[in-house]
């Protein structure tokens, strides 16, 4: 039975594969798609092992990724990237395009999510490894201090100012501290 983009498109599955494959552009828009995927089976699995009270998934225009209930009732924002190419791991944060009026309009606002998920599966080549990091910890950006810093270095170690997780979990509990 053809999914419903190969009849849509009038494409085969490898035909459009192939389409993503030859375009940098798409592969990225596809990177950052699969890193929601795996962030969210994550969410999923907390839920079910009982650590998360829920979640709930964003693909709104302006808006963060996720919502995540924690068990205490806070509702923590998240928004997913994917690292950058290059040999260290770093993160871009800000936005694809600015608006005309307000060229800052790129740059992400400190209070539009709480929590930063980097996928580091293009270093790892295990795209359901995640770092992550309060917004609270993260500088900000030089001449907009209600914004954030757009690159974001990723050390290897948790004992980093600003910190680093390498687990969810932990990530919940510093951001209810």
């Amino acid at each position: 039975m053809p999914h419903a983009l190969e009849l849509k498109y009038g494409l085969t599955a490898q035909e459009l594969l192939d389409a993503i494959d030859k375009r940098f552009r798409l592969k990225v828009a596809l990177e950052g798609a699969v890193a929601e995927v795996h962030f969210e089976r994550k969410l999923r699995i907390a839920s079910k092992e009982g650590w998360l009270n829920s979640y709930e998934g964003h693909d709104v225009d302006g808006m963060h990724d996720f919502t995540v209930i924690a068990l205490s009732g806070k509702a923590i924002r998240v928004e997913v990237k994917t690292i950058r190419n290059g040999r260290k791991p770093k993160v871009e944060l800000q936005k694809t395009r600015a608006a005309k009026a307000d060229p800052s309009s790129r740059y992400y606002e400190r209070n539009h999510f709480d929590v930063i998920a980097v996928c580091v599966g293009r270093l790892t080549n295990d795209w359901s490894q995640f770092r992550y990091a309060l917004v609270r910890e993260l500088p900000a950006h030089r001449n907009h201090s209600n914004k954030l810093q757009v690159m974001h270095p990723i050390p290897e170690s948790e004992e980093t100012n600003p910190r680093w997780f390498s687990r969810f979990q932990d990530v919940i509990d510093a951001y209810e501290t």
